[in-house]
């Protein structure tokens, strides 16, 4: 269907099961959607140790709500989304990707513009412990577009509490280098620390890119014993289907190919 912002598509597929697509880009499929969305939540939760709060930006189909009401601190979800069309459909086609979550009296949802959002959460004082970025890509002609320029990091920034991370899509790194690179020199006008993390999602048909941004938190650098004992108290230990301690420090292993293209996978300044 055509809604007011973008061509909207949901499918099926005899190996992915429900596929959603926006202007004909594929966001998410049933049979892989948790591999992104625990990674765009779960390291830097589980580096952070008690966050209660997040907001996403974008996300209408409701996958990254449900990784972050899966932790026991967490009390409030924002969702601010732009086309209400998105989550109408998803609730009714995607359950195996939101599992219920914009049911829960945990989350809010905006619809509207995703900067608005923020600035009007930052104007009034409201911080985040976490802040995920669960969009399209960063196009000229994306209807995210704003949000990868400097006003919406800025805006992203300034909306998360202190020792608060957010994450990022940056893209297929190998297939894409020029907008990942540029989105890694964007994110690191903004933040003090950011860190590239890598995991192949098989319905992109990619290796895949995902930041994580804070002025403090160090993500990369988290324990892994510590890390473990966490996600044991958290009763996640067995839960996820591919986040896990051992797999914390790989996600941030760059191949030496992708090392030039993110200084080396240094924290940037």
């Amino acid at each position: 269907m055509r809604s007011a912002h973008q061509h909207i598509e949901i499918g099926e597929h005899p190996l992915f099961g429900r596929v959603f697509r926006l202007d004909g880009r594929i966001m998410s499929a049933e049979a892989d959607a948790f591999i992104q969305h625990e990674v765009m939540v779960h390291p830097m939760a589980m580096a952070h140790g008690s966050p209660a709060s997040a907001l996403v930006i974008g996300g209408g189909d409701g996958g990254s709500a449900r990784e972050l009401l899966r932790l026991p601190g967490m009390r409030e979800v924002v969702v601010a989304e732009l086309d209400a069309e998105v989550v109408r459909l998803a609730r009714r086609w995607l359950p195996r990707i939101h599992h219920g979550a914009f049911d829960d009296p945990r989350v809010t949802l905006e619809i509207g513009d995703g900067l608005a959002v923020m600035e009007a959460l930052r104007d009034s004082g409201r911080r985040f412990d976490l802040l995920v970025f669960d969009l399209t890509e960063a196009d000229d002609g994306s209807p995210a577009a704003a949000l990868f320029g400097a006003r919406g990091l800025q805006a992203a920034h300034d909306c998360l509490a202190p020792g608060g991370a957010m994450s990022l899509h940056l893209g297929p790194p190998f297939h894409r280098p020029d907008t990942a690179r540029l989105l890694w020199r964007r994110l690191g006008d903004h933040f003090r620390l950011v860190q590239p993390m890598t995991v192949a999602i098989p319905v992109y048909g990619a290796l895949w890119a995902i930041a994580v941004a804070s002025d403090t938190l160090d993500v990369r650098a988290a324990d892994p014993a510590m890390l473990a004992a966490r996600l044991a108290d958290w009763q996640l230990d067995g839960a996820l289907r591919c986040y896990h301690a051992g797999l914390h420090a790989a996600l941030f292993a760059l191949p030496r190919h992708l090392q030039p293209l993110f200084d080396g996978g240094a924290t940037s300044a």
